[in-house]
């Protein structure tokens, strides 16, 4: 069983200037419903979700993709809950023009429960993914990708997604306290399908909600 770091992030860290008049300010809300209740099947004792990691983005930067592979930051995020490096790849993303702003929120211990964490957005970078460990477990992750709080040119007063388990592909474990079983090579990102996190029956009760609030 991995050894989770649980990072506990600071605040939201806007890291790049946003241009008057075309930006907006939200808090985001990660509503973590996991749970005996909703995932009765082998729950595991220290259940939590690591701190949320998100970013602003255009389309030439994503966090994560179904089908792609994890990076070095994704995969400490989903076997360890380390917020780095994956918050130094968003850095270097930032740098090189493809994201807007880093945020960071805490942990979520003994879920259900909530996690907030606030930050700016311009139209350079109108898309937001966010991604928190599901631990303890072999590389699962909660997360959501790409999505755009612009509709019809305008900021959304509020959006609320659901957030999928996935499989960050970096680790062959099927149940939440396996001995590490390093992939190699490392296989794509997929929905998480663990019969362990899920049942036998292969319903897929919610995971988590991401609000996102504009201020």
């Amino acid at each position: 069983m991995k050894t989770l770091y649980l990072a506990t992030a600071l605040s939201a860290l806007a890291t790049a200037p946003v241009f008057a008049g075309s930006g907006a300010h939200y808090t985001v809300t990660f509503d973590g419903a996991w749970s005996a209740a909703t995932h009765p099947f082998e729950y595991p004792a220290g259940a939590h979700f690591s701190g949320l990691v998100g970013a602003t983005h255009n389309g030439e930067y994503v966090i994560f993709g179904k089908g792609g592979a994890a990076t070095a930051g994704l995969e400490k995020l989903a076997e360890m809950g380390a917020h780095n490096p994956l918050d130094d790849e968003i850095r270097a993303a930032i740098q090189a023009g493809k994201a807007g702003a880093l945020f960071e929120g805490s942990a979520i211990f003994g879920p259900p429960g909530q996690a907030a964490s606030e930050f700016d957005i311009d139209e350079r970078f109108p898309m937001v993914s966010v991604v928190a460990m599901i631990a303890p477990s072999p590389d699962w992750f909660a997360g959501v990708a790409n999505v755009s709080l612009q509709e019809n040119g305008q900021w959304v007063a509020r959006k609320t997604v659901t957030i999928e388990a996935w499989d960050a592909g970096t680790d062959g474990g099927t149940t939440y306290k396996a001995p590490d079983a390093d992939s190699q090579p490392r296989q794509p990102i997929t929905l998480n399908g663990s019969a362990a996190h899920f049942g036998m029956a292969g319903a897929r009760p919610t995971v988590a909600t991401v609000t996102f609030t504009k201020r």
